[in-house]
């Protein structure tokens, strides 16, 4: 990269109050209720911005200078369009009815989506245009060297005497046309190179950012080789290829880190020649068969024995996410079932397509006996070369040389891959004077004369490079939807949701995809730790199953619920890491009772359950209110130091019937236990001890019975430990009542955060998001009386409103309506900011069309903003489209919340929409 290549990424950035939001979203608090009152300044300063950024990107001045005269050319349009669009839609989703604030917010997102089609259209001809454009590429591209023009020569012999020779044979592809429209050999094409950035390291991440990063598209002409194939740097720059393009630009990055890689031209199916997965099922048996697993354990909490061994909740591909992908070594390879019908399609067997084939070489000294295989560059998948959807192979080539297969082409790809036998393998350039012989092409050489042998000259093409803002988008429009027969899979960049979605899994039980059965969403850099949430959709009520990584407050670790995630009655179950200082390591939720297992406790406690009393539906609210215990059962370990009828197993505290029954531990080879029944004393009256009221049944009276003095101790004994227990199951109640309030707001507010070692991410924003911070600590000490934290719990929220207004009513429409004007605001800011990066990036395409670009850098410098500016337009129109996804849900979590808030129990309850 040139020496700009690290201020580029942040130069828009750096003068742009409007991407300063973005990021300011990202880190701080996206969806508040009540933020600070200099949101309304985000657009303030938009037109000044324009003129920065071409400065701080150019470097140059007096070219600077020029770009921004064409900028202003527009600026009078610019100004009038948002004009237009703030009278449009100022005040225009304050509507209360739920129908037209819906359709309103879909008619935004569909003229969006509809601008930002239009703009592909002309990027895509502009970067076109500026990419195969003989004044703009280097002369590699549009002229051939003297070695070149004799390979070239030597190929097209050796072509025409191959179809001497195997005239049955498709025609070789040797030499192929460029972008430029310049023969070059296919060889050549391949460009060794390595990325700079960290994660692109070995086969595995390359294999993978080569399907992610490039859209694929299909061969115009499914049995025919194309007549030009793009360079590897134009590949890169307009993010589609067809397979051929995308095999080379793969085997490049291969070659670069060390693998003998080679680019292989052959026949595939048709689901492979037209990445048409819409054919291929995944199978879920096996993700079932764990998921049944964490059931189990589930439903036989009650049974003492069945903590022991603990099983683990956390499925193998939530591990997976948090281990990082360690340990890796093999391609990421999806579970699928194919159904593969020969007869169904026409072209079977003569589909022309391209792909990869890794050989390992042989290490001297070491017994290492690898088989080749496949990379299919369209997916990143690691397929064996006896894979039925890979037919035949005509030839395979690298960056030095070329081999045709004289092996059979019916019986599929497993081939004797050793190119040395010139027996299977034909090579265009030999390695040393010989006859090309042993029933190959005769091709006659003068034994006498010494033989200077051809070497296939270096590559035309430029060292590749992934400019930054293209790395970190990793998708062509930073989102990428994958079809299956029974699912659909969405692929997100890192940062560019507001809520940190990265990918979503939906399976669906009919082709029409209509009926959800299982959903997933795995998230990054989210505040509360959330790794993914599974929805599992069936007839009777919905599940879903959180997870978290460590780290949180709570320790929580995974959290399965159905119905209504807010109500304290809802069954649930929970997990949590081995770091509470309770050693609570499970909790299991139901409509009246708590059932605790613990882990290492110092007092061998390791299960508790409490049956509370059931309080009745109120104007149907479901209170989340404290309730009353009914009974308490808790059960010990063995401690060997006591005596087995003093050692306590289970002790039951039955407050309905006022009594409390234990149970001691099992002697050696007893099957039966000890016990003594305690009846508590009135609280009415006072009354002398009555040993009557202390029933024993010991089995082996080693130890006799207690005397009168001795059961007295022990009741007493019995009712500390009973209040203890219920001091606990009452704390325990209300870190479950808290627990639900902390996920209702981090459901409804989305907080993301970046690493503070991110270099990429931090370098160039530190000082202005300091700035940014002072300006708001200076805002925020200016109007602190009217103000309230956006950071407080929602019940100091509402505690705090209820001070300056005892009205509950209006309390709770404040808090709605701030959810609303808060929703609305960001939505419409969103819209805005498209519309000023939207003219931004026309009229530098507009620029380009001009002849005031006369220098090469300047217009490559100028391509690269362009760029920037186009993946902002992506991320903002998929941020507009999750605010719209997820607003519906976060309204529902919210208002459901507030109707089962006990100061709004006097209210009607609020209206949830579905």
């Amino acid at each position: 990269m040139d020496s700009d290549s690290l201020d580029w990424i942040w130069g828009d950035f750096n003068n742009s109050p409007n991407l300063a939001e973005l990021f300011e979203e990202v880190e701080d608090d996206n969806y508040t209720l009540f933020d600070s009152n200099d949101d309304d300044k985000s657009d303030s300063s938009s037109e000044s911005s324009f003129n920065n950024d071409c400065s701080l990107l150019i470097g140059d001045q007096k070219s600077a200078q020029e770009l921004n005269e064409i900028v202003n050319d527009i600026k009078i349009q610019y100004d009038k369009t948002l004009s237009e669009l703030n009278t449009t839609t100022d005040g225009e989703l304050e509507d209360d009815n739920h129908i037209s604030i819906d359709k309103l917010y879909i008619d935004a997102l569909e003229a969006v989506k509809t601008n930002l089609s239009d703009i592909e259209l002309e990027w895509a001809d502009t970067l076109y245009q500026c990419t195969v454009n003989e004044k703009t590429v280097p002369e590699s591209y549009t002229k051939t060297t003297s070695i070149e023009k004799l390979i070239i020569l030597y190929a097209n012999n050796f072509v025409e005497q191959f179809k001497i020779k195997y005239p049955n044979r498709r025609q070789l592809v040797l030499v192929l046309l460029n972008e430029c429209g310049v023969q070059k050999c296919v060889c050549t094409a391949i460009k060794p190179s390595r990325l700079v950035y960290p994660n692109l390291k070995d086969l595995i991440s390359y294999s993978e950012f080569v399907a992610k990063h490039i859209t694929y598209i299909k061969l115009e002409d499914p049995v025919a080789v194309p007549n030009k194939i793009m360079s590897p740097t134009t590949t890169i720059e307009m993010q589609t290829a067809n397979c051929f393009e995308m095999a080379i630009l793969l085997v490049s990055f291969l070659i670069g880190c060390e693998y003998n890689a080679f680019v292989v031209y052959g026949y595939a199916s048709e689901i492979v020649c037209n990445n048409d997965l819409r054919k291929v099922r995944i199978d879920l048996e096996e993700y079932d068969q764990e998921k049944s697993d964490s059931e189990n354990n589930s439903e036989n909490l009650d049974d003492a024995n069945s903590l022991e061994p603990k099983n683990d909740l956390c499925s193998k591909y939530v591990k997976f996410l948090i281990e990082e992908e360690k340990n890796k070594t093999v391609v990421k390879d999806e579970v699928k079932e194919i159904n593969f019908n020969d007869s169904s399609d026409s072209l079977f067997g003569k589909r022309v397509h391209a792909w990869v084939i890794i050989i390992p070489l042989k290490i001297e000294d070491e017994n290492i006996n690898e088989i080749p295989y496949f990379i299919e560059p369209s997916t990143g998948e690691r397929k064996e070369v006896y894979d039925e959807n890979y037919t035949g192979i005509e030839a395979i080539w690298n960056h030095r040389n070329y081999w045709i297969n004289l092996q059979s082409l019916d019986a599929g790809c497993s081939y004797n891959f050793n190119l040395t036998n010139t027996k299977c393998w034909e090579q265009f350039l030999p390695d040393k004077p010989q006859h090309l012989g042993g029933g190959t092409l005769d091709l006659q050489f003068n034994e006498n004369t010494t033989f200077k042998h051809l070497v296939m000259p270096s590559s035309w093409v430029n060292v590749l490079e992934v400019p930054r803002n293209k790395y970190y988008m990793l998708y062509p429009s930073g989102k990428k939807v994958v079809t299956y027969m029974n699912a659909i899979k969405e692929f997100y960049a890192d940062y560019i949701m507001p809520d940190g979605l990265i990918e979503k899994n939906t399976f669906f039980n009919d082709s029409e995809y209509v009926n959800k059965t299982f959903v997933t969403e795995i998230y990054k850099h989210r505040i509360d730790k959330l790794i993914s949430v599974e929805t599992k959709y069936t007839a009777k009520e919905n599940e879903t199953v959180e997870y978290f990584r460590s780290g949180r407050g709570d320790f929580l670790k995974t959290h399965k619920f159905y119905g209504d995630c807010n109500n304290i009655e809802t069954k649930r179950f929970l997990t949590f890491y081995n770091l509470r200082l309770d050693s609570m390591a499970e909790l299991k939720i139901d409509k009246n009772s708590f059932t605790t297992a613990f882990n290492d406790r110092s007092d061998l406690l390791f299960w508790r359950k409490c049956v509370l009393q059931q309080i009745e539906n109120n104007d149907c609210q479901n209170l989340n209110v404290k309730r009353k215990s009914m009974s308490i059962v808790e059960k010990y370990l063995r401690d060997e130091t006591k005596h087995k009828d003093r050692d306590i197993a289970t002790i039951s505290f039955n407050l309905e019937f006022n009594s409390i029954y234990v149970q001691y531990q099992y002697g050696e080879g007893q099957i039966t236990q000890s016990s003594r029944l305690f009846q508590k004393p009135t609280m009415t009256r006072n009354e002398e001890f009555d040993p009557k009221s202390v029933i024993e049944d010991i089995v082996y009276p080693y130890e006799g019975h207690l005397n009168a003095r001795e059961a007295y101790l022990m009741l007493q004994d019995m009712i500390e430990a009973e209040k203890e227990a219920l001091r606990n199951v009452s704390k325990l109640e209300d870190d479950v009542l808290k627990m639900i309030e902390i996920r209702s707001r981090e459901r409804t507010v989305f907080k993301l955060k970046i690493d503070s070692l991110d270099w990429d991410r931090n370098h160039g924003i530190r000082k202005l998001l300091q700035n940014e911070k002072d300006k708001k600590l200076a805002l925020s000490k200016r109007d602190k009386s009217k103000q309230v934290e956006n950071s407080l719990p929602y019940h100091v929220i509402i505690k705090r409103l209820f001070t300056q207004d005892n009205n509950a009513l209006n309390v709770r429409e404040k808090i709605i309506q701030n959810f609303k004007q808060k929703t609305k605001k960001r939505f419409t800011q969103t819209k805005h900011l498209f519309a000023t990066k939207q003219f931004k990036l026309q009229s530098m395409m507009k620029a380009l069309e001009t002849d005031r670009f006369k220098e090469v850098e300047l217009k490559n410098k100028t391509l690269i903003l362009c760029s920037l500016l186009k993946n902002e337009l992506n991320v903002l129109t998929l941020r507009m489209e999750r605010y719209n996804e997820t607003r519906t849900e976060r309204y529902n979590n919210l208002a459901s919340y507030l109707n089962s808030y006990p100061d709004f129990k006097s209210l009607s309850p609020l209206k949830l929409y579905f």
